[in-house]
């Protein structure tokens, strides 16, 4: 037999194991497969490389012929041990579930890298025990999310004590679009973040305005107008913005609320502002003159199109020719910004005449609203 060829004796306990693998019986192996792991368990520490690998393999072997029942009373008798054999708990955690899920929900033992082996190369019930274990970290819950069905998922999101990235939790916020069965968790995981919470209000917002629009009678515009009240509401505790974004020029600021103040801002003032490379100044005229943050003031100058500038330009009163003027400097003052061909201009002169000063108006109310929002009813109308 193998076993007595291969491993060297290194105690009475060993020649007992001897005895037992000449034993074919169906008893006989399940005595054997206790022994060796019992051996294992103990003196682990005591055998050599070759010796581990030899006792293992054996315990693979076996655990093909001995009774489930068996390797699970083990795997129990394993799984809260902070002391147990690495290597023999690597294989209990690839066994069958019913062997299994004792070593994946409870062991300390078991490192990420075996854990993510597991999640990747058995089944769904193995990612979904564990799903539920204590202290899962960003690495393993990633894995979840990457392999796990929506089960699994939903199984994570319920565990307080799973770490999550702010990654996977962006991928996941924008599944629950689709899966409906992710929101609930996720709104109530103490580490989503407000923007997230905030956009997911957007978008569930947005969908309950499009329920409302098909069964029943009511202005739009209004309705519009209680739901952006009620998502800033909500979200208002996420009013900070990257310094980037929204900072300003502490002087350039007070100059153009001196000029507003005194009625001597205007879209021609903003026009020379730009055109003699005070980029700023122009930033906060229209900013000024349409009421928008500065973030999305520039969002609106700068977009590829040019058709969010239209509609501003629109809005308070630009004529044509200033605005034409407006969108050319504006290509010129940013460098990845290609300058505007013929066609360009022809395409958005159409554009800004199709606008009415009411519809423009209009939509500069709901981007006053809530840019977000808007953002996801506009998406919510295109899927339909």
């Amino acid at each position: 037999m193998y076993v007595e060829q291969s491993l060297r004796p290194i105690d009475d306990e060993a020649r007992r194991l001897f005895e037992l693998a000449r034993e074919k019986t169906k008893t006989g192996r399940a005595s054997l497969y206790d022994a060796i792991s019992d051996l294992f368990e103990r003196r682990g520490e005591e055998l050599d490389e070759r010796e581990r690998e030899l006792m293992l393999e054996i315990l693979r072997q076996l655990s093909r012929e001995v009774e489930m029942s068996v390797r699970k009373k083990l795997a129990s008798r394993l799984a809260k041990r902070i002391d147990a054999p690495y290597d023999l708990m690597v294989m209990l955690a690839n066994d069958r579930i019913e062997v299994a899920h004792d070593i994946l929900v409870e062991s300390t033992v078991i490192r990420d890298a075996e854990l993510i082996e597991v999640i990747r190369h058995r089944t769904s019930q193995h990612q979904l025990a564990v799903a539920v274990r204590k202290d899962i970290s960003e690495d393993v819950s990633g894995a979840l999310v990457d392999n796990g069905s929506e089960d699994v998922i939903v199984t994570l999101l319920n565990n307080p004590d799973a770490q999550i990235s702010t990654t996977v939790m962006e991928h996941l916020v924008e599944e629950s679009r689709r899966v409906d069965r992710y929101q609930n968790p996720l709104v109530k995981r103490q580490d989503l973040p407000n923007r997230l919470a905030a956009k997911m209000c957007n978008w569930v917002s947005a969908a309950l305005r499009m329920h409302i629009i098909e069964n029943f009678d009511i202005d739009v515009h209004d309705l519009d107008d209680e739901i952006a009240q009620a998502v800033g509401e909500i979200t208002k505790s996420d009013r900070r913005r990257p310094a980037d974004e929204d900072a300003v020029d502490t002087a350039a600021q007070k100059l153009i609320d001196k000029l507003y103040d005194a009625g001597e801002l205007s879209p021609r003032f903003a026009v020379k502002s730009l055109s003699q490379g005070q980029i700023t100044l122009f930033e906060l005229s229209i900013a000024k003159l349409t009421g928008l943050r500065i973030r999305l003031t520039r969002r609106i100058i700068y977009e590829p199109g040019g058709e969010g500038l239209a509609v501003a330009c629109r809005a308070i009163g630009v004529d044509r020719a200033v605005f034409v003027s407006m969108y050319r400097l504006s290509r010129k003052s940013r460098p990845k910004l290609e300058d505007p061909t013929d066609a360009d201009i022809r395409r958005l002169v159409e554009f800004y005449d199709r606008v009415s000063a009411d519809d423009a108006q209009l939509l500069l109310r709901k981007w006053l609203r809530n840019p977000d929002y808007v953002a996801a009813v506009r998406d919510l109308f295109e899927e339909h």
